[in-house]
Protein backbone atom coordinates (compact mmCIF):
# COMPACT_ATOMS: atom_id res chain seq x y z
CA UNK A 1 0.00 0.00 0.00
CA UNK A 2 2.79 2.30 0.95
CA UNK A 3 4.76 1.36 -2.10
CA UNK A 4 0.97 2.15 -4.27
CA UNK A 5 1.20 5.64 -2.53
CA UNK A 6 4.68 6.94 -3.32
CA UNK A 7 4.42 5.48 -6.72
CA UNK A 8 0.76 7.85 -7.10
CA UNK A 9 2.65 11.07 -5.71
CA UNK A 10 5.44 10.35 -8.16
CA UNK A 11 3.10 9.86 -11.38
CA UNK A 12 1.68 13.64 -9.76
CA UNK A 13 4.56 15.03 -9.30
CA UNK A 14 5.56 14.04 -12.79
CA UNK A 15 1.59 15.24 -13.88
CA UNK A 16 2.13 18.32 -12.37
CA UNK A 17 5.47 19.42 -14.05
CA UNK A 18 3.91 18.82 -17.69
CA UNK A 19 0.74 20.23 -16.91
CA UNK A 20 2.91 23.50 -15.74
CA UNK A 21 4.36 23.25 -18.96
CA UNK A 22 1.63 22.78 -21.03
CA UNK A 23 -0.24 25.76 -19.14
CA UNK A 24 2.97 27.76 -20.10
CA UNK A 25 2.61 27.21 -23.95
CA UNK A 26 -0.99 27.87 -23.76
CA UNK A 27 -0.76 31.21 -22.10
CA UNK A 28 2.10 32.54 -24.58
CA UNK A 29 -0.07 31.18 -27.40
CA UNK A 30 -2.79 33.21 -26.13
CA UNK A 31 -0.43 35.98 -24.90
CA UNK A 32 0.89 36.02 -28.77
CA UNK A 33 -2.45 36.59 -30.38
CA UNK A 34 -4.03 39.01 -27.74
CA UNK A 35 -1.06 41.05 -28.86
CA UNK A 36 -0.93 40.42 -32.37
CA UNK A 37 -4.27 39.42 -33.46
CA UNK A 38 -6.07 42.63 -31.25
CA UNK A 39 -3.07 44.85 -31.38
CA UNK A 40 -2.68 45.01 -27.86
CA UNK A 41 0.54 44.98 -27.01
CA UNK A 42 1.63 46.19 -23.53
CA UNK A 43 5.01 46.17 -21.81
CA UNK A 44 3.34 43.79 -19.23
CA UNK A 45 2.31 41.52 -21.89
CA UNK A 46 5.65 41.87 -23.87
CA UNK A 47 7.61 41.01 -20.26
CA UNK A 48 5.07 38.11 -20.41
CA UNK A 49 5.66 36.71 -23.41
CA UNK A 50 9.56 36.89 -23.05
CA UNK A 51 9.57 35.30 -20.11
CA UNK A 52 7.62 32.80 -21.32
CA UNK A 53 9.69 32.24 -24.44
CA UNK A 54 12.86 32.22 -22.18
CA UNK A 55 11.45 29.52 -20.28
CA UNK A 56 10.01 27.01 -22.72
CA UNK A 57 13.08 27.75 -25.34
CA UNK A 58 15.70 27.74 -22.74
CA UNK A 59 14.09 25.46 -20.31
CA UNK A 60 15.68 22.29 -19.12
CA UNK A 61 13.45 19.67 -18.35
CA UNK A 62 15.76 16.17 -17.63
CA UNK A 63 12.56 13.71 -17.63
CA UNK A 64 10.39 15.36 -20.37
CA UNK A 65 13.70 15.86 -22.68
CA UNK A 66 14.87 12.06 -22.06
CA UNK A 67 11.68 10.98 -23.23
CA UNK A 68 11.78 13.23 -26.13
CA UNK A 69 15.35 11.95 -26.94
CA UNK A 70 14.76 8.07 -26.09
CA UNK A 71 11.25 8.01 -28.34
CA UNK A 72 11.86 10.39 -31.27
CA UNK A 73 15.86 9.81 -31.87
CA UNK A 74 17.97 7.15 -32.77
CA UNK A 75 20.85 6.27 -29.76
CA UNK A 76 23.65 7.39 -32.53
CA UNK A 77 21.73 10.80 -33.32
CA UNK A 78 24.12 13.80 -32.43
CA UNK A 79 20.77 14.89 -30.16
CA UNK A 80 21.24 11.40 -28.15
CA UNK A 81 24.49 11.81 -27.91
CA UNK A 82 25.08 15.31 -26.39
CA UNK A 83 22.51 14.59 -24.04
CA UNK A 84 24.84 13.89 -21.66
CA UNK A 85 26.64 17.12 -22.12
CA UNK A 86 23.04 19.02 -20.98
CA UNK A 87 22.49 17.05 -18.29
CA UNK A 88 25.45 14.82 -16.75
CA UNK A 89 23.52 11.55 -17.63
CA UNK A 90 22.34 9.87 -20.86
CA UNK A 91 18.87 8.99 -21.43
CA UNK A 92 18.71 5.08 -20.42
CA UNK A 93 20.40 6.87 -16.75
CA UNK A 94 17.36 9.23 -16.47
CA UNK A 95 15.02 6.40 -17.14
CA UNK A 96 16.86 3.75 -15.08
CA UNK A 97 16.91 6.63 -12.07
CA UNK A 98 14.20 6.13 -8.89
CA UNK A 99 12.71 9.08 -10.17
CA UNK A 100 10.52 9.37 -6.66
CA UNK A 101 13.59 9.71 -4.33
CA UNK A 102 15.51 11.97 -6.78
CA UNK A 103 13.28 14.99 -7.67
CA UNK A 104 15.19 17.71 -6.63
CA UNK A 105 18.21 16.13 -7.94
CA UNK A 106 16.54 15.91 -11.29
CA UNK A 107 15.40 19.52 -10.74
CA UNK A 108 18.88 20.68 -9.86
CA UNK A 109 20.18 19.25 -13.18
CA UNK A 110 17.01 21.19 -14.77
CA UNK A 111 18.54 24.91 -13.67
CA UNK A 112 22.07 23.34 -14.67
CA UNK A 113 20.70 22.69 -18.09
CA UNK A 114 18.73 25.86 -18.07
CA UNK A 115 22.27 27.87 -18.20
CA UNK A 116 23.43 26.01 -20.66
CA UNK A 117 20.43 26.55 -23.13
CA UNK A 118 20.13 29.78 -22.79
CA UNK A 119 23.47 30.93 -23.71
CA UNK A 120 24.09 28.07 -26.11
CA UNK A 121 27.17 26.70 -24.68
CA UNK A 122 28.46 23.23 -23.79
CA UNK A 123 30.01 23.67 -20.22
CA UNK A 124 28.91 25.84 -16.99
CA UNK A 125 30.03 29.41 -16.80
CA UNK A 126 32.23 28.36 -13.92
CA UNK A 127 34.56 25.23 -13.17
CA UNK A 128 33.31 24.80 -9.56
CA UNK A 129 29.69 24.70 -10.97
CA UNK A 130 30.66 22.04 -13.26
CA UNK A 131 32.06 20.30 -10.53
CA UNK A 132 29.29 20.37 -8.38
CA UNK A 133 26.96 18.98 -11.16
CA UNK A 134 29.63 16.10 -11.44
CA UNK A 135 29.23 15.11 -8.16
CA UNK A 136 25.53 15.42 -8.19
CA UNK A 137 25.35 12.70 -11.02
CA UNK A 138 27.80 10.94 -9.72
CA UNK A 139 25.41 10.58 -6.65
CA UNK A 140 22.67 9.95 -8.73
CA UNK A 141 24.64 7.01 -10.74
CA UNK A 142 25.82 5.06 -7.39
CA UNK A 143 21.46 5.60 -6.24
CA UNK A 144 23.17 7.90 -3.01
CA UNK A 145 19.80 9.71 -3.01
CA UNK A 146 19.60 10.79 0.20
CA UNK A 147 23.18 12.66 -0.40
CA UNK A 148 22.28 13.56 -4.01
CA UNK A 149 18.92 14.98 -2.49
CA UNK A 150 20.41 17.25 0.24
CA UNK A 151 23.65 18.68 -2.26
CA UNK A 152 20.63 19.67 -5.03
CA UNK A 153 18.87 21.54 -2.19
CA UNK A 154 21.30 24.18 -2.56
CA UNK A 155 22.66 23.80 -5.96
CA UNK A 156 21.96 26.89 -8.01
CA UNK A 157 19.29 28.42 -5.76
CA UNK A 158 21.22 31.38 -4.80
CA UNK A 159 24.89 33.20 -5.51
CA UNK A 160 25.20 30.35 -8.03
CA UNK A 161 22.44 31.20 -9.93
CA UNK A 162 23.31 34.89 -10.28
CA UNK A 163 26.85 33.78 -10.83
CA UNK A 164 26.27 31.83 -13.86
CA UNK A 165 24.09 34.42 -15.55
CA UNK A 166 25.74 35.32 -18.07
Amino acid sequence: MRAEMASMKDQIKKLESHRQSHLDLGQRAISTWVRDALHKDTERRKEEIHGLNNDVIHGGDVRSDAMVVTERYKKSSTEWQSFRTLYGLTPDNVNDLDQRKCYGSLQALDRAASILLKNAQTSLPTKAIGKKREDLVALLLEKRYEEAEKMSSTFLCGNESSMAEV
